[in-house]
């Protein structure tokens, strides 16, 4: 705070302090502001150079209680305290910190700052792998593409070079021997507080202990830390909540994530709206959407995104030889059954299910919406089925109702479609698969294998069949979404070029954390650091904004060149008559898709599903009571919706070709 906002204390001032038990060893480096009432400080003692802003009015507290301003029985040491704030019963002192406007601190410990900080920024961690070799230095304003990139691309040196050069001087711009607590922020029955930033707004109640850590916090995502946690080398994003005894170590918990119920978490970053009760994470990189809620889950070593652990998943990353060197990969979507067990390595394609315990190294990556399991100790797979569940087209819906970052400028960028390019081409390569086992195999055969994992030989011209079905639907779903985009009255409308690159049919996509996009866009990107063109977070930011901007025209270009590959001529060039054909495998493809997930769904309410409802009687009254009726179900009137839906934008297209 600067000088000349000050003054010194008056003889009589000095002498109305004392009065009210207040004791400094140098009363000369204790500063007020101008207008200074000694009647709201009581039982200070005061070391080193204070400033304390004007103090007067009432003060709402986070549990409702309204206090007067002012400071009452507290040992300040090196503190700049901003206007109208309460700090009450600091047991130990509070030293080394600036405190800003508003902010309400009642009996804590301490709260102090030893020698110079980062406060948890540029702290490397060991995460995806346990024994090293892919550290990443956490930073509060780095974010999920930043980690992945970090992490994954370790054959790209001058990318991981310009990325720490990026975090060393965002480290150089923060480090302090002070402490901030924000304004507005609310501190109450902490034990000890050591070398950390507090953003505005911050709530922290109960804390044990934060060593070296950042609580980024403010007005419209105010971050929350709560009681019997335990935080050291740490970064906390804005809007999350971090409390009832969670663990916390060399780790970074990102905007509007949930992790408490005594989780530990030891080496991992878990990015936007994740969550982690209960369990441990050991070296984990949890995208977005990254949610543990059971106590007896450990993730170990693996990478996830919209992903769900079901009670007792469990990996392992050593196999007692080298040590825990092993790494494993689920990507977006997945989910793991009960108990449900993975040896590292292992890489499992988008949106898979993965039932049983797997001690075979498998991939998976190009055989994606697929139900894994595993009998007689071997695994087993069925491709493509897992886009016709109930579960999955639930989780569509959800993740983007539940994004609850609440910032402005929100760091992770996300890309909700489970259908998109990335998955697009996986259906493509994953049906080219499936054809060619077929092609290859004998038909004494039970199963074929791929890649380490079994399937049956039967299965695979339907499972094959299953992939068309996604393509069928879409590519329609491309087409309908271009018409709406670009209000349509003819086919010619569909077709103004708004892209700036030429987008080729064997263009890789990827899943950069979030933010599906062209491969050679990130290329760019990726160079771009390489060169030190990019030179900070914030031009980061900018430059994943600029790709994340273009996704729908890039996936239109991917369409379109998929199609002319596909059938040997441009889209552009198609009849009327092979349009209509185009849009009614669409509108069959997505009817039958809603039909077979409204099978599933209705298994929710027959057959077995009724057990231990009833229990003296009356089941089917129960049960209905209980949970309803089918056809009175939201979800299911949803799915009838949907198929209007498709029948009406079915029809809107066909007067595109009137």
């Amino acid at each position: 705070m600067s000088d000349n906002k000050y003054r010194a204390l008056s003889e009589e001032e000095i002498a109305a302090l004392e009065d009210r038990g207040c004791r400094a060893g140098d009363w000369s480096k204790v500063h007020v502001a101008a207008e200074f009432d000694p009647s709201r400080f009581h039982g200070i003692v005061f070391h080193g150079k204070v400033e304390i802003a004007r103090q007067s009015g009432e003060i709402l507290l986070s549990d409702g209680r309204k206090k007067s301003c002012g400071i009452y029985n507290a040992s300040l040491e090196n503190v700049a305290i901003g206007e109208n704030c309460y700090i009450a019963n600091v047991h130990v002192g509070i030293s080394n910190v600036n405190i800003g406007t508003g902010v309400a601190i009642e009996n804590v410990g301490e709260i102090i700052c030893e020698g110079e900080s980062t406060f948890g920024n540029g702290h490397a961690i060991d995460v995806l792998n346990e024994g090293g070799g892919r550290e990443m230095n956490i930073c509060a304003q780095s974010n999920a593409q930043v980690a992945y990139l970090t992490i994954m691309y370790r054959d790209n040196q001058p990318l991981i070079d310009g990325l720490h050069k990026i975090s060393d001087a965002f480290c150089a711009q923060i480090h302090s021997n002070r402490a901030t607590v924000g304004q507005n922020s609310r501190i109450k029955n902490c034990t000890k507080i050591t070398n950390v930033w507090i953003g505005e707004s911050a709530v922290l109640d109960g804390v044990l202990s934060l060593r070296e850590g950042t609580v980024a916090s403010s007005a419209e995502a105010p971050t929350s830390v709560g009681s019997g946690v335990v935080a050291e080398h740490f970064i906390i994003q804005k809007g999350a909540s971090v409390m009832d005894g969670a663990m916390v170590a060399s780790s970074l918990v990102g905007e509007a994530c949930k992790v408490g119920k005594q989780v530990s978490l030891e080496n991992t970053v878990l990015y936007a709206n994740s969550e982690a009760f209960h369990s441990e994470l050991c070296s984990v990189f949890g995208g977005p959407y990254t949610v543990t809620h059971h106590r007896s889950t450990l993730l170990i070593a693996g990478y996830f995104s919209f992903y769900n652990a079901g009670s007792a998943t469990n990996q392992s990353n050593h196999m007692y030889k080298l040590g825990p060197v092993h790494q494993g990969i689920l990507e977006r979507g997945c989910k793991t059954g009960s108990s449900a067990y993975l040896l590292w390595p292992a890489r499992v394609g988008a949106f898979s299910a993965v039932l049983g315990k797997h001690h075979a190294n498998f991939d998976t990556t190009n055989l994606p919406f697929s139900y894994i399991s595993e009998e007689g100790g071997r695994s087993f797979i069925i491709p493509g089925m897992n886009y016709f569940t109930t579960g999955t087209f639930r989780d569509a819906l959800k993740w983007p109702a539940r994004d609850k970052r609440t910032v402005s400028n929100k760091l992770d960028f996300i890309i909700f479609d489970v259908l998109s390019p990335y998955t697009g081409q996986k259906v493509i390569r994953g049906q080219e698969i499936l054809n060619d086992l077929s092609e290859r195999s004998q038909k004494s055969q039970t199963f074929v294998s791929f890649k380490g994992i079994h399937m049956k030989r039967l299965l695979l011209k339907t499972c094959s069949r299953y992939y068309q079905l996604i393509l069928d639907k879409y590519f329609g779903d491309i087409v309908i979404k271009r018409m709406q985009h670009k209000s349509a009255g003819t086919l010619a409308d569909l077709f103004t070029n708004d892209s700036d690159q030429f987008v080729s049919h064997e263009d890789q996509w990827v899943d950069i954390c979030g933010l599906i996009c062209r491969k050679n866009r990130l290329e760019h990107f990726t160079a771009a650091v390489s060169s030190g063109e990019i030179q900070s977070y914030a031009q980061i930011q900018t430059a994943l904004q600029a790709i994340y901007t273009t996704y729908h025209e890039d996936e239109w270009q991917w369409f379109l060149a998929q199609y002319a590959h596909m059938n040997g001529h441009p889209l552009q060039e198609e009849s009327s008559g092979n349009w209509q054909a185009f849009m009614e495998r669409w509108n069959t493809a997505s009817r039958k898709l809603l039909k077979m997930v409204l099978s599933d769904a209705g298994k929710e309410f027959e057959g077995n599903v009724k057990t231990g409802f009833g229990v003296d009687g009356n089941q089917d009254a129960d049960f209905a009571n209980v949970r309803g009726v089918f056809d009175e179900n939201s979800f299911k009137q949803q799915l009838e919706k949907d198929m209007q839906s498709a029948d009406a934008r079915y029809e809107d297209f066909m007067k595109l070709l009137v």
